[in-house]
């Protein structure tokens, strides 16, 4: 209980970041294997970029816990943020053709729940983006009283 009283919003924040890029990057590769967008293949970069950002962001959550205030925990928020945006703007840009397409000539179901996965991932990427940036606002641990 102890460790929960001591953790502040940034705490939040930045495990919300996390379980939303993870879903982001779940979300990704699902889309990668329908139907109608396995043609495409799955962009790796991508892929490196959002783990890339999962692993930074539990490193910075428990550096941030057992270091305290350090200007290498300090830039990490910064570091993840391009890294999510990154990733976000690949997914949104490798989609954005068959997404118009699909909304503008091949709509019917199959094509309509291949289009969903893709959303899903977007807004989840662009989700942890929002998050990451607003729990670099916030420490992560409470002040000592």
């Amino acid at each position: 209980m102890g460790f929960i009283k001591k953790q502040s919003a940034g705490f939040y924040f930045m495990v919300l970041t996390v379980i939303a890029a993870l879903a982001g990057m779940v979300f990704y590769m699902i889309n990668c294997n329908t139907d109608y967008f396995r043609n495409l293949g799955m962009n790796t970069i991508i892929i490196v970029l959002l783990t890339a950002a999962i692993v930074l962001e539990i490193v910075y959550i428990v550096g941030y816990t057992k270091m305290g205030v350090n200007p290498v925990m300090d830039m990490i928020p910064l570091v993840n943020g391009v890294l999510l945006m990154v990733a976000f703007a690949l997914f949104a840009s490798a989609r954005v053709n068959s997404v118009a397409t699909i909304l503008s000539f091949e709509r019917n179901a199959q094509t309509m729940a291949d289009l969903s996965s893709a959303i899903v991932g977007m807004v989840c990427c662009l989700t942890a983006v929002i998050l990451n940036i607003a729990g670099s606002f916030f420490k992560v641990v409470k002040d000592e009283e």
